[in-house]
């Protein structure tokens, strides 16, 4: 197993204790046109082994009946760490990749192909808080949903959210860092201007509530390349955005993060 390989897995599980952690959450599914179409709860655990080669994965969803539906996967280090990102036992066509620490971190395919459903999530950590924007497309490429997953450690958020965010006024200097399908790190460097839609308007802009601002394609086409954008206002002076990147090809080629904060 390669160095990048074992920081790799460093940076998406060093955070974990042996008595493991419950992320509770809302996840909230839209239409494209920002109809709710359903909103429910669920709890993620992760819980690794003593030396944090195995990591056990859990989902509870409770039903309104008081029963609860439950998956779990066991995802093992020697098996899932791979040299292009972490393999997840539900869905080994796709990775996970991490920018920094958990702060940062993606589940997304290796590639765009014609007759297979597509999605990307993007998650958002910050102290006790993780918010997860998950962008669902059709085996046709065309956007189906997107989900928007609040979620609090040890306790379920409230079910109010706080506003939706269509400008940030201020001044605001971002830092820029990238990981490629390789887990090859960029050096960081900073971004003097902070603009909600970095695609200018090649992707349409959605604004969710709790200071969410997704930009992403109404339709995918093998043969054109594109990039998935969310953002998230974490606190009322620091914004969070990744981004996505696949080339004409189909192929998944960078992941970037994004930090601005607002200066005094």
């Amino acid at each position: 197993m390669t160095h990048l390989q074992e920081q790799h897995w460093e940076k998406l599980f060093a955070f974990l204790t042996i008595e493991g952690q419950s992320m509770y959450g809302i996840w909230t599914v839209y239409s494209p046109e920002m109809e709710v179409i359903k909103s429910s709860q669920g709890i993620r655990n992760l819980r690794p082994n003593a030396d944090k080669t195995i990591i056990t994965h859990t989902n509870h969803f409770p039903s309104p009946d008081g029963g609860t539906l439950e998956k779990q996967w066991q995802i093992e280090k020697e098996t899932c760490n791979q040299p292009d990102g972490l393999l997840h036992p539900a869905d080994p066509s796709k990775r996970g990749l991490a920018l920094v620490d958990y702060g940062s971190s993606s589940w997304l395919p290796r590639k765009l192909e014609s007759g297979r459903s597509f999605s990307v999530e993007l998650f958002f950590k910050h102290k006790d808080w993780n918010t997860s924007i998950a962008s669902i497309y059709t085996e046709n490429g065309d956007l189906e949903k997107i989900l928007h997953l609040r979620e609090h450690l040890n306790s379920f958020p409230s079910s109010k959210t706080s506003e939706e965010i269509t400008n940030l006024s201020g001044n605001w200097i971002g830092t820029k860092e990238s990981i490629t399908s390789d887990l090859k790190n960029s050096d960081a460097e900073e971004i003097r201007e902070i603009i909600l839609d970095p695609t200018n308007g090649k992707n349409d802009t959605f604004y969710l509530p709790d200071g969410v601002v997704v930009n992403i394609p109404r339709k995918l086409r093998v043969g054109e390349a594109f990039e998935i954008v969310a953002g998230k206002l974490v606190a009322e002076n620091e914004y969070k955005r990744l981004t996505a990147k696949y080339d004409d090809s189909g192929a998944f080629r960078l992941l970037i993060s994004e930090v601005f904060r607002l200066q005094d």
